[in-house]
């Protein structure tokens, strides 16, 4: 039977330099509008941790909304975090793979017991979410996304 929490991949997201550039490609090659950009807020409103200290990094997001997954861009700004560090080293990229999940503390647990380690946590206007680096057991950084009932 499979595990409820990890049952449904929501999105898989990239990395990019420039999102405004990546938007106008990825537009053009799904045929769709290009969706709008958003910035995340100041750390006042999210809280952000990076490795678990607090954090300025923001990033740039776009969103494409498919019919069976989202695909999100992230262009990293500011202090560090997850997005800025992959850039540095990878370059641009696939950076994770996302979840909903109903109970955020077990699915980080059932991640750390295989060996995945919290990268970066933080909240946006109706939930949050948990970055879980586990490139050694699973190879892909897993985010987890809960939402406010």
């Amino acid at each position: 039977m499979a595990n409820a929490q990890f049952s449904e991949v929501v999105q898989v997201a990239m990395v990019v330099p420039d999102i405004e550039t990546a938007v106008k490609a990825w537009a053009k090659i799904l045929g769709v509008d290009a969706p709008q950009v958003v910035e995340t807020e100041d750390w006042e409103k999210t809280g952000m941790r990076f490795r678990g200290t607090p954090s300025r990094g923001r990033a740039k997001l776009a969103f494409f909304k498919l019919s069976n997954i989202t695909i999100e861009l992230i262009q990293p700004v500011g202090g560090p975090s997850t997005w800025s560090e992959f850039l540095e080293k990878h370059g641009p990229g696939i950076h994770h793979i996302a979840f909903n999940v109903d109970n955020i503390d077990d699915a980080v647990k059932e991640l750390l017991s295989i060996g995945g380690s919290v990268e970066q946590d933080g909240k946006f206007k109706g939930g949050g979410y948990v970055y879980v680096d586990a490139k050694k057991s699973l190879g892909a950084i897993v985010e987890l996304l809960y939402h406010e009932k």
